[in-house]
């Protein structure tokens, strides 16, 4: 297994070390991680469904891409590595809108994860047959409705839940299906 250098944190984001990934989830030490969220100009958005064979939330409905952020990486570089990496679409800094960071801690069988996440959100029709999928990360995309995701009709969706709260009311989102982006 390929080991993964990453910063950890303490819960204030002081940083405290470099680390392997594993042992940060682990020991449940805080790290970095980006989510970026593609919303197409038909007001979609773009979910990926992550590979069988992953060890945390297999088969699971989730952003369009995320990671880590690696060792000495910054938030941005990150986030741009990530869509190159999981969808095979290059994207430039001026794309990413930064959102907001949120603090999540997950759990999964022997994994305690605990990130800072941040969130961007990029504005831009991606086809989904100009993807393509890093098989050990992902198995599929497509894009859902925003009612579709913010009102739970998407099964085996990955609980970021105070994340979907807060992009709910970035985006404008109610539940008369009124959303102004």
């Amino acid at each position: 297994m390929e080991h993964e250098l990453i910063d950890y944190y303490d819960e204030n984001g002081n940083h405290k070390g470099v680390i392997d990934k594993a042992i940060a989830h682990k020991e449940g030490l805080w790290h970095k991680s980006v989510h970026a969220w593609i919303i197409n100009s038909k007001n979609q958005i773009l979910l990926q469904k992550r590979c069988a064979l992953k060890t945390f939330y297999p088969n699971f409905w989730d952003c369009s891409f995320a990671g880590h952020v690696g060792a000495g990486e910054n938030n941005k570089e990150s986030a741009l590595r990530e869509g190159e990496e999981e969808i095979g679409i290059s994207f430039s800094p001026d794309d990413l809108e930064y959102a907001f960071t949120n603090k999540e801690i997950l759990k999964w069988n022997d994994k305690d994860s605990r990130e800072f996440v941040y969130v961007y959100i990029i504005k831009k029709d991606i086809a989904v047959s100009d993807i393509k999928y890093q098989k050990e990360e992902v198995e599929e995309a497509r894009y859902f409705e925003l009612e579709e995701l913010f009102n739970g009709k998407i099964e085996n969706l990955f609980p970021h839940q105070d994340e979907y709260d807060q992009l709910k009311e970035i985006l404008g989102y109610t539940s008369d299906n009124e959303s102004q982006i």
